[in-house]
């Protein structure tokens, strides 16, 4: 083994917050991570964390940075928004400006669109890697790099797992998109997120057992995926599912 200990961070847009959360706990506890891999928001958080910001710094961060300033009208392209805010905020936020600079080595999740691949990156320039890992389809407009397509890891692997476990002797899991039972369907609207939702966890299924350690805040299941405004909510979620878990594994 490589590392003693990998973080992996799921893909779940601005609930991502509870990434912080969850991180915050763990610093407290004295848990030092050694690698990490991420999705979508999950590797925006980690890369965040692989430079050397703090769970507080980054709090603040997401706090100051709403979803909609961070994407332009994309009209006439592959997509009704592109992420060009989300780059220029990376390369302010972030000192490193490849994967070499990082304090922690990282994995990042990508979907090339060409090849219909996954592909798990931890070398090279940074910023395009993460602005493509968090590029929701449709929603965003791909990302060309190399004269290839990229879109958001999580359409194939939102729990990356797979690229450290082999690294490392333990892995704590953060899974921001849990499976979990909800009451009411008001529509069309919400018939699409539960679908997309499903899909997830059945993809999600084998990397979960996969950890030694799995956070999941269950309550984060009544949340969306782009609004920031209860951001503190989603917070303490993950902070508290953190310590619950953290509490269970006494000799972690």
């Amino acid at each position: 083994m490589k590392f003693k200990t990998g973080l992996v961070l799921s893909g779940g847009g601005t609930r991502g917050f509870a990434h912080i959360g969850a991180l915050q706990a763990l610093e407290e506890a004295g848990i030092q991570v050694d690698v990490i891999s991420g999705t979508s928001v999950g590797s925006i958080v980690g890369a965040l964390y692989a430079d050397g910001h703090s769970p507080t710094q980054m709090l603040e961060l997401f706090r100051q940075n709403k979803v909609i300033q961070l994407t332009r009208l994309s009209l006439f392209s592959n997509g009704i928004l592109s992420l060009s805010g989300l780059k220029k905020k990376l390369n302010k936020y972030i000192r490193a400006r490849t994967f070499e600079e990082l304090k922690r080595p990282l994995f990042v999740t990508i979907t090339n669109i060409h090849r219909g691949e996954v592909e798990y990156v931890h070398e090279g320039p940074l910023a395009d890697m993460i602005v493509a890992s968090a590029t929701i389809p449709i929603l965003f407009s791909p990302v060309r790099i190399n004269q290839e397509l990229y879109i958001d890891g999580a359409v194939i692997d939102n729990f990356p797992v797979k690229p450290i476990r082999q690294l490392c002797e333990k892995i704590i899991g953060i899974n921001i998109m849990p499976h979990s039972r909800i009451q009411k369907i008001r529509g069309i609207r919400d018939v699409a997120m539960r679908t997309f939702q499903l899909y997830v966890y059945a993809m999600n299924r084998n990397s979960s057992a996969e950890c030694d350690l799995l956070i999941e805040p269950m309550d984060i299941a009544g949340f969306g995926y782009l609004g920031s405004k209860r951001g503190m909510e989603m917070y303490r979620l993950g902070y508290d599912a953190a310590k619950k878990q953290l509490d269970t594994f006494k000799n972690w």
